[in-house]
């Protein structure tokens, strides 16, 4: 099969296989030319080339790219500096002393700890599901919101164990006990489709630098038109409807999810993401979704980390020859059969999860 996109994007893959994109992911050449630029020319020139009304619009095409990839609108996406910054605002907001939240006990702490801090802070309580191999995490998900839950806030692809959550049936099952579906797809954006409007979310949060292929520093933020309205527990002056206008006796906040943007940011890192996900986009989430799977099932090693697999393999030519891809990382030939024991509802884990015992 042929890569999706070009191996020479990728330095690393001129002398292995890399299998860890679902942690710390390669960017293409052209990702890291645009942060380079961008982050030269301020650099050098400063404000002669980067004036306040270009800054204050600096992060338009991005929201606009990610209301794609997200399947949102575009008034529903803020630019936020992690994913951790995300989910603690949102944990601000929809914690409470009477409150519930449903989490899996083996999430990524990023989506836990701003939980276990409300449930220190007010006393909320958390009802913990365990991810099994045995059983569907979806449906235990579904089987723990109880008449007290208010919240569920889960990642959509455990990084653990690669399991993946039905969010809109777990919305479905959210809805009837009259709770809020908060979504981590860090570990799903990039490598297949989301879809905030047809899944039915309150709120989905990204980081940038796995499978979107950006720079650290730059995550995102999707909320719905109820939550775009709140006002955020931590607020900065990139929040305002008029940033630069500098209103400090008067709390101006956009009117959409920009908001919950603070402060001047990693721009540079953001100037990655959008070329980022206008190449992954421009290929088209199904196809490379589709891609994966038919790498899976060829006989090809697939191009993400499993439990048997390290994070690079040596290539035994001196040039990787085009393979079956995940986002464009390309697999140099083996003859390792790795899939077999992959279910549907499993899909590529971060190797940052702890091993188990052989």
């Amino acid at each position: 099969m042929d890569a999706l996109i070009d191996p020479g994007e990728y330095a690393a893959l001129a002398s292995c296989t890399y299998l860890n994109q679902a942690s710390l992911g390669l960017i293409p050449r052209t990702s890291v030319a645009a942060s380079v630029r961008f982050l030269t020319e301020v650099a050098q020139h400063g404000n002669l080339r980067l004036s306040d009304q270009a800054e204050a619009g600096i992060l338009d095409g991005l929201r606009t790219a990610a209301a794609g990839l997200l399947g949102a609108p575009v008034a529903s996406v803020a630019v936020v500096g992690g994913a951790s910054e995300g989910l603690g605002q949102l944990a601000g907001l929809l914690s409470s002393a009477g409150g519930e939240v449903v989490l899996v006990a083996s999430d990524f702490p990023s989506v836990t700890y701003p939980w276990l801090a409300a449930r220190d802070r007010l006393g909320m309580r958390i009802r913990w599901v365990t991810d099994t191999p045995d059983h569907d995490l979806t449906l235990a998900l579904g089987d723990a919101i109880s008449e007290q839950t208010t919240v569920v806030c889960v990642s959509a692809v455990q990084f653990a164990t690669g399991s993946q959550v039905d969010a809109a049936a777990l919305v479905a099952r959210a809805r009837d006990a009259g709770a809020r579906v908060v979504v981590d797809v860090t570990q799903m954006a990039g490598a297949a489709p989301v879809t905030m409007t047809q899944w039915g979310v309150d709120a989905l949060v990204c980081s940038g630098y796995k499978w979107l292929s950006a720079p650290a520093g730059v995550a995102l933020l999707a909320v719905t038109e109820d939550l775009a309205a709140a006002t955020p527990v931590i607020v900065g002056w990139k929040g305002s409807a008029t940033p630069f206008d500098f209103t400090p006796q008067e709390l101006s906040l956009a009117a959409d999810a920009r908001r919950f943007e603070l402060s001047t940011m990693s721009y540079s890192a953001a100037m990655g993401l959008l070329t980022s996900i206008n190449l992954l986009t421009g290929i088209g989430l199904t196809a490379i979704s589709e891609h994966a799977g038919t790498s899976s099932h060829s006989g090809t090693p697939p191009p993400w980390p499993t439990r048997s697999r390290p994070h690079c393999r040596a290539s035994t030519t001196s040039t990787p020859a085009p393979a079956p891809a995940v986002s464009g990382y390309p697999c140099t030939p083996t003859t390792a059969a790795t899939t077999s024991s992959l279910s549907p509802r499993r899909l590529p884990r971060s190797a940052r999860a702890r091993q188990p015992a052989p």
